[in-house]
Protein backbone atom coordinates (compact mmCIF):
# COMPACT_ATOMS: atom_id res chain seq x y z
CA UNK A 1 0.00 0.00 0.00
CA UNK A 2 1.43 3.31 -0.99
CA UNK A 3 0.24 6.36 1.55
CA UNK A 4 1.01 9.70 0.68
CA UNK A 5 1.48 12.70 2.83
CA UNK A 6 0.34 15.95 1.01
CA UNK A 7 -0.57 19.73 1.72
CA UNK A 8 0.51 23.08 -0.52
CA UNK A 9 1.52 24.45 2.92
CA UNK A 10 4.79 23.66 4.65
CA UNK A 11 5.12 23.08 8.46
CA UNK A 12 1.46 21.81 8.54
CA UNK A 13 3.69 18.08 9.85
CA UNK A 14 3.89 15.97 6.97
CA UNK A 15 7.15 14.62 7.94
CA UNK A 16 6.40 14.00 11.41
CA UNK A 17 3.43 11.71 10.60
CA UNK A 18 5.75 9.77 7.50
CA UNK A 19 8.25 9.35 9.96
CA UNK A 20 5.98 8.39 12.77
CA UNK A 21 4.08 5.96 9.99
CA UNK A 22 6.92 4.51 8.66
CA UNK A 23 8.33 3.48 12.31
CA UNK A 24 4.94 2.25 13.46
CA UNK A 25 4.59 -0.33 10.36
CA UNK A 26 7.67 -1.49 11.20
CA UNK A 27 7.12 -2.16 14.76
CA UNK A 28 4.33 -4.29 13.50
CA UNK A 29 6.40 -6.37 11.08
CA UNK A 30 5.45 -4.81 8.26
CA UNK A 31 8.34 -4.25 5.66
CA UNK A 32 8.23 -0.47 4.86
CA UNK A 33 9.81 1.67 2.78
CA UNK A 34 10.13 5.92 2.74
CA UNK A 35 10.00 8.01 -0.15
CA UNK A 36 11.18 11.46 0.56
CA UNK A 37 10.10 13.51 -2.25
CA UNK A 38 10.72 16.71 -0.22
CA UNK A 39 13.78 19.11 -1.29
CA UNK A 40 14.21 19.90 1.86
CA UNK A 41 15.01 16.23 3.39
CA UNK A 42 13.46 16.56 6.67
CA UNK A 43 12.14 12.93 6.84
CA UNK A 44 15.21 11.00 5.28
CA UNK A 45 17.52 12.79 7.72
CA UNK A 46 14.49 12.01 10.86
CA UNK A 47 14.07 8.61 10.21
CA UNK A 48 17.70 7.12 9.26
CA UNK A 49 18.15 8.30 12.67
CA UNK A 50 15.17 6.84 14.29
CA UNK A 51 15.11 4.02 12.02
CA UNK A 52 18.32 3.68 10.12
CA UNK A 53 16.87 -0.09 8.76
CA UNK A 54 13.81 1.39 7.02
CA UNK A 55 15.01 2.27 3.39
CA UNK A 56 14.85 5.84 2.02
CA UNK A 57 14.56 6.71 -1.41
CA UNK A 58 14.79 10.19 -2.44
CA UNK A 59 13.19 11.00 -5.42
CA UNK A 60 12.62 14.49 -6.41
CA UNK A 61 10.99 14.54 -10.01
CA UNK A 62 7.62 13.36 -11.62
CA UNK A 63 8.70 11.28 -13.56
CA UNK A 64 10.88 9.68 -10.94
CA UNK A 65 7.74 9.13 -8.61
CA UNK A 66 5.32 7.92 -11.52
CA UNK A 67 8.69 5.67 -12.85
CA UNK A 68 9.72 3.85 -9.18
CA UNK A 69 6.82 4.31 -6.99
CA UNK A 70 4.55 1.72 -8.26
CA UNK A 71 8.17 -0.39 -8.78
CA UNK A 72 8.58 0.00 -4.81
CA UNK A 73 4.72 -1.03 -4.04
CA UNK A 74 5.91 -4.49 -5.25
CA UNK A 75 9.26 -4.96 -2.75
CA UNK A 76 7.45 -3.72 0.16
CA UNK A 77 4.25 -4.11 2.18
CA UNK A 78 4.18 0.01 3.10
CA UNK A 79 5.39 2.59 0.92
CA UNK A 80 4.91 6.13 3.11
CA UNK A 81 5.51 9.27 0.73
CA UNK A 82 6.37 12.56 2.20
CA UNK A 83 5.22 15.62 -0.14
CA UNK A 84 6.51 18.89 -0.78
CA UNK A 85 5.16 22.01 0.33
CA UNK A 86 3.30 23.49 -2.71
CA UNK A 87 0.85 21.69 -5.17
CA UNK A 88 3.81 21.22 -7.67
CA UNK A 89 3.84 18.99 -10.88
CA UNK A 90 5.58 17.01 -8.24
CA UNK A 91 2.56 16.60 -5.64
CA UNK A 92 0.42 15.64 -8.67
CA UNK A 93 2.74 12.51 -9.57
CA UNK A 94 2.50 11.61 -5.98
CA UNK A 95 -1.37 11.47 -6.31
CA UNK A 96 -1.07 9.72 -9.48
CA UNK A 97 0.19 6.72 -8.09
CA UNK A 98 -0.70 6.52 -4.53
CA UNK A 99 -3.62 4.63 -2.40
CA UNK A 100 -4.34 6.43 0.35
CA UNK A 101 -3.42 10.50 0.48
CA UNK A 102 -3.31 12.12 4.29
CA UNK A 103 -3.52 15.66 4.04
CA UNK A 104 -2.57 17.46 6.90
CA UNK A 105 -3.60 20.60 8.24
CA UNK A 106 -2.76 23.22 10.59
CA UNK A 107 -5.46 25.01 12.90
CA UNK A 108 -5.07 28.64 11.19
CA UNK A 109 -7.32 29.78 8.55
CA UNK A 110 -4.43 30.31 6.12
CA UNK A 111 -3.95 26.44 6.64
CA UNK A 112 -7.29 25.46 6.09
CA UNK A 113 -7.59 27.19 2.79
CA UNK A 114 -4.02 25.52 1.79
CA UNK A 115 -5.82 22.21 2.56
CA UNK A 116 -9.03 23.39 0.67
CA UNK A 117 -6.38 23.86 -2.59
CA UNK A 118 -4.77 20.04 -1.57
CA UNK A 119 -8.33 18.76 -2.02
CA UNK A 120 -8.52 19.79 -5.06
CA UNK A 121 -5.58 18.46 -6.34
CA UNK A 122 -6.76 15.24 -4.78
CA UNK A 123 -10.21 15.56 -6.67
CA UNK A 124 -8.10 16.35 -10.01
CA UNK A 125 -6.39 13.06 -9.88
CA UNK A 126 -9.50 11.22 -8.49
CA UNK A 127 -11.41 12.02 -11.71
CA UNK A 128 -8.56 10.93 -13.67
CA UNK A 129 -8.31 7.53 -12.04
CA UNK A 130 -11.45 7.35 -11.50
CA UNK A 131 -11.57 6.43 -7.77
CA UNK A 132 -8.00 6.72 -6.18
CA UNK A 133 -6.35 7.95 -4.41
CA UNK A 134 -8.64 7.75 -1.18
CA UNK A 135 -8.11 10.90 0.73
CA UNK A 136 -8.55 11.96 4.78
CA UNK A 137 -7.85 15.54 6.16
CA UNK A 138 -5.72 15.05 9.31
CA UNK A 139 -6.11 18.45 11.93
CA UNK A 140 -2.94 19.06 13.10
CA UNK A 141 -1.28 20.95 16.50
CA UNK A 142 -4.82 21.32 17.55
CA UNK A 143 -5.15 23.79 20.49
CA UNK A 144 -8.39 23.03 21.77
CA UNK A 145 -8.86 26.06 24.23
CA UNK A 146 -8.65 28.62 20.97
CA UNK A 147 -11.45 29.38 18.52
CA UNK A 148 -9.53 28.70 15.66
CA UNK A 149 -9.30 25.28 16.31
CA UNK A 150 -12.23 24.41 17.32
CA UNK A 151 -13.76 26.31 13.63
CA UNK A 152 -10.93 23.88 11.90
CA UNK A 153 -12.98 20.65 13.48
CA UNK A 154 -16.15 21.73 12.31
CA UNK A 155 -15.01 22.85 9.17
CA UNK A 156 -13.45 19.39 8.17
CA UNK A 157 -16.35 18.07 8.60
CA UNK A 158 -18.39 19.98 5.69
CA UNK A 159 -15.54 20.21 3.20
CA UNK A 160 -16.31 16.83 0.93
CA UNK A 161 -13.38 15.00 2.55
CA UNK A 162 -13.27 12.45 4.80
CA UNK A 163 -11.69 13.71 8.17
CA UNK A 164 -9.26 11.82 10.65
CA UNK A 165 -8.93 12.21 14.51
CA UNK A 166 -6.85 15.72 15.17
CA UNK A 167 -3.79 15.84 17.20
CA UNK A 168 -2.80 18.50 19.68
CA UNK A 169 -0.46 21.06 19.20
CA UNK A 170 2.36 19.39 21.69
CA UNK A 171 5.98 20.10 22.01
CA UNK A 172 6.83 16.28 22.19
CA UNK A 173 6.64 16.58 18.55
CA UNK A 174 9.54 18.79 18.21
CA UNK A 175 11.58 17.00 20.46
CA UNK A 176 11.20 14.01 18.69
CA UNK A 177 12.18 15.59 15.61
CA UNK A 178 15.20 17.13 17.28
CA UNK A 179 16.45 13.51 19.31
CA UNK A 180 15.67 11.28 15.34
CA UNK A 181 13.59 9.26 17.65
CA UNK A 182 9.79 8.71 17.85
CA UNK A 183 7.41 10.15 20.65
CA UNK A 184 6.69 6.64 22.20
CA UNK A 185 10.62 6.25 23.02
CA UNK A 186 10.62 9.76 25.04
CA UNK A 187 9.77 7.95 27.91
CA UNK A 188 6.73 9.96 30.06
CA UNK A 189 7.05 13.24 28.38
CA UNK A 190 6.14 11.48 24.98
CA UNK A 191 3.40 9.66 26.55
CA UNK A 192 0.24 11.91 25.54
CA UNK A 193 1.42 12.12 22.11
CA UNK A 194 2.07 8.48 21.87
CA UNK A 195 -1.42 7.73 22.68
CA UNK A 196 -3.17 10.17 20.25
CA UNK A 197 -0.77 9.36 17.24
CA UNK A 198 -1.17 5.69 18.10
CA UNK A 199 -4.94 6.19 18.28
CA UNK A 200 -5.12 7.90 14.99
CA UNK A 201 -3.12 5.10 12.87
CA UNK A 202 -5.20 3.00 14.57
CA UNK A 203 -8.44 4.88 13.55
CA UNK A 204 -6.46 4.87 9.70
CA UNK A 205 -5.46 1.46 9.16
CA UNK A 206 -7.91 -0.46 11.93
CA UNK A 207 -6.89 -1.62 15.22
CA UNK A 208 -5.08 -4.91 14.26
CA UNK A 209 -3.26 -3.11 11.35
CA UNK A 210 -4.56 -5.51 8.89
CA UNK A 211 -6.80 -4.21 6.81
CA UNK A 212 -6.49 -3.58 3.05
CA UNK A 213 -8.20 -0.75 2.87
CA UNK A 214 -7.97 2.11 5.74
CA UNK A 215 -11.00 3.45 8.03
CA UNK A 216 -11.68 6.47 9.11
CA UNK A 217 -11.36 7.82 12.36
CA UNK A 218 -14.30 10.49 14.09
CA UNK A 219 -13.60 13.86 12.88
Amino acid sequence: MITALTNSKGGVGKSTLAVHLAVWWQERGADVALVDADGQGSSSLWLQEAAPHIPVFRLQTPDDLLDQVPELRGRFDHVIVDGPAAMSEVTRAILLVTDLALLPCGSFAIDLRAAAEAIRVVQQAQKIRQRDPQAILVPNKLQVQYRLSRELLATAKSLEIASAGGLRLRQAYAEAAGQGTVVWRLGRAGQPAAREIKELFDGLFGEDSQADEPGVAAG
